[in-house]
């Protein structure tokens, strides 16, 4: 899934705490709804080990970055996800001139929050190709788009030397873009090979992959998938147990999948660098099955915990109407049902300060039991 539309606003926030002398993301989160603490209905669950929790932030109508801040380490996250987009970064060809600069105002912001950043470089988005427009219809193939991703990457290393990354994306669902076409993996493969090889002398030991959609790495795609995950440090994927309409599967369907996704892979760390489930009616939802698909994500984590290294859950909060209509403008899809599973998928509401799920709850439960 693309972060095109809360981006934007997640770099306002940034802004905006930064010079807010009155706030502290230090300061102990409170929810409107003030729940009691509740424990983890699971018996002899695995400890976090060397596993990594992450959460994806957007704030809620309040517009608070701080409290988000401290909610998401309050759950248990040790890092957040920065995305990050070719064509707005590289303005004209060899000019990086981004406006805002969202990399730096990340550098200034993240280094004291104790929070590692999931650096995704998107140059596919889910459904959309995004180079920089004179290299619009070329190849990832040719040489020259790689010889000017390498220019990006400088680019992006000057920007962030503060920052501490987990992990690096080059690409987000690029199954999206590359559908079955096996030749265009393999040109994509011709350019992820070497761009990977090239990040990982800017970030020494930082691993690198490249996001793939749970559809794209186990269905008609998986041979070109698994083609190209042999460049890739971690297997990276995103995951929302959706049938063919936007409704959701069976909260156990997650135990599974994840059985799926380690059998396919058995010699390699896995990253689950998205993964959510709405609450909306219209998606044949509800709180109380977030809720449950949590406590089976978590049992299904902790099946494969030697394997499945980071596990990222989008969102924090739900979004707003706007940003609804902003996603859906992007992708081209004027569906109901679509639009519902994007705009519930927070654990936690969006109206005023914003109010815990019961998904919220049992998250926190569930992540504290194994020693977040």
């Amino acid at each position: 899934m693309s972060k095109k539309p809360t981006l934007g606003l997640v770099i306002i926030m940034l802004l905006f705490s930064m010079f807010a002398c009155n706030k502290s993301a230090d300061k102990p989160p409170t929810s409107a709804n003030n729940p009691q603490e509740i424990e983890s209905s699971q018996n002899n669950v695995i400890p976090k080990g060397n596993r990594r929790l992450e959460i994806d932030i957007t704030d809620a109508e309040n517009g608070d970055y701080d409290q988000s801040i401290a909610l998401v380490k309050a759950i248990g996250a040790e890092s957040v996800s920065l995305s990050v987009f070719w064509d707005e970064l590289e303005t004209s060809p060899g000019t990086f001139a981004p406006d805002p600069n969202w990399l730096e105002i990340s550098n200034l912001y993240y280094p004291g929050q104790d929070l590692q950043i999931s650096l995704v470089i998107s140059v596919l988005d889910t459904t959309s190709v995004r180079l920089p427009s004179d290299l619009a219809g070329k190849s990832f193939a040719d040489p020259v788009v790689l010889d000017r991703f390498r220019e990006l990457l400088d680019y992006i290393k000057s920007q962030i030397p503060d920052l501490e990354l987990a992990s690096l994306a080059i690409g987000n669902e690029i199954d999206g873009v590359l559908g079955n076409d096996s030749r265009e993996w393999e040109n994509y493969s011709n350019f992820f090979n070497p761009a990977a090889d090239y990040a990982r002398k800017l970030w020494p030991g930082i691993p690198v992959g490249t996001k793939i959609m749970f559809d794209g790495l186990v269905g008609s795609s998986s041979e070109s998938a698994r083609k190209l995950n042999l460049g890739a440090d971690i297997i990276m994927v995103t995951y929302y147990p959706l049938s063919g309409d936007f409704t959701v599967k069976d909260p156990e369907q997650v135990l599974k999948d994840f059985n799926q996704i380690a059998a396919m892979y058995p010699e390699n760390k896995i990253h689950i660098a998205e993964i959510g489930y709405p609450t909306s009616e219209m998606n044949q939802s509800s709180p109380e099955k977030q809720a449950a698909f949590i406590q089976n994500m978590f049992l299904a984590w902790d099946n494969h915990a030697t394997q499945i290294s980071v596990l990222s859950y989008v969102w924090l909060t739900d979004l707003p109407e706007a940003s609804v209509e902003v996603y859906q403008d992007y992708y081209g899809l004027n569906d109901s049902v679509f639009a519902e599973f994007l705009r519930t998928l927070g654990l936690r509401t969006y109206p005023g300060s914003g109010e815990d799920k019961t998904g919220f709850q049992v998250f926190q439960a569930e992540a504290k039991a194994r020693g977040w």
